[in-house]
């Protein structure tokens, strides 16, 4: 079983709830969930905010992540425009490992499927009509999520991706919150128990979410208390929202041309994506208590 994953932040998430699909173990590397209801939520790496789930730092490798920030001066600081400070659930330490031959032509596989919903759904504004919903706010490294009109496909409680569930992510994500928005990537969401076989190879590393307080707002789901934060039930309760402790298990995959994510920063997998900016050609994210009234971007520049 692949391991784990454990670092802070707020992500795009579905509350558990396929009707009448199992509960999550209570094992502390299952997520669960306290809510009946499913519920979406956004996708928004936040390494800012208070986290009382765990004392954890994140490093990216400046450097190579994106071409803005390569100088080739390795004496003086890297001003990476907040990029460092982006994570993306609890999850541990991201190790990858090469695959064989057979393997990798099956994840190939996977990505190509992948691709074949980006051409299907290549903006925001075809999504919309086929009928998805956003999913929370616009996030620098995680895009604008959107709950795909295929919903019920996407929940995959054997926690293995085989070529249908290829075809439905439960989530496309876009690099934009206009019409014209493309497509950036997917998140693929399971309500199996353990932690998901997931794609071929050990390489797609899962994730969950804590402390999630989610309404819905005109244009979808929002997050206005954000998640992984010390949330209590009377704060959720006093923006009229619905509080889950744990969600359950999810993958990001950056398989869209053009977004792709270098195998040195994360690669398919990547816990968050340095191609997803704000307008400011920043990744850093507003104070908290910001969220509440902006609930469609959270990039510091929409202040």
């Amino acid at each position: 079983m692949k391991r784990m994953l454990t670092f802070a932040a707020l992500t795009a998430v579905l509350a558990a709830g396929c009707g009448g699909s199992d509960t999550p173990s209570s094992d502390a590397g299952d997520p669960t969930t306290t809510s009946a209801a499913s519920a979406t939520t956004p996708d928004t790496g936040q390494d800012t905010t208070q986290d009382t789930t765990q004392d954890t730092t994140h490093e990216h490798d400046m450097d190579s992540m994106d071409p803005d920030h390569a100088d080739g001066d390795h004496d003086e600081p890297v001003d990476d425009k907040g990029l460092g400070m982006l994570s993306n659930g609890h999850h541990a330490e991201m190790e990858y490992v090469e695959l064989d031959a057979a393997t990798q032509a099956e994840l190939d596989r996977s990505m190509e499927l992948s691709r074949q919903v980006a051409e299907e759904y290549p903006t925001l504004g075809a999504m919309h009509a086929a009928g998805g919903r956003n999913a929370g706010p616009y996030s620098p490294g995680l895009g604008l999520h959107v709950t795909a009109p295929w919903l019920g496909e996407g929940f995959n409680p054997d926690g293995t991706i085989d070529e249908a569930d290829a075809l439905h992510p439960l989530i496309v994500i876009y690099d934009g919150t206009d019409d014209d928005a493309k497509v950036a990537g997917f998140m693929y969401y399971s309500v199996a128990e353990e932690e998901p076989e997931g794609f071929p190879g050990a390489n797609d590393f899962w994730h969950y979410h804590t402390n999630v307080c989610t309404k819905m707002g005109p244009n979808g789901t929002e997050a206005p208390l954000g998640a992984d934060r010390s949330v209590t039930k009377e704060q959720c309760d006093a923006v009229g929202g619905l509080l889950m402790t744990k969600t359950q298990w999810m993958t990001h995959v950056w398989s869209v041309p053009g977004y792709e994510v270098a195998d040195a920063d994360g690669g398919t997998f990547a816990e968050v994506n340095p191609k997803l900016k704000c307008s400011d050609g920043t990744y850093y994210i507003m104070d908290p208590e910001h969220w509440p009234t902006h609930p469609m971007n959270f990039c510091k520049s929409e202040l």
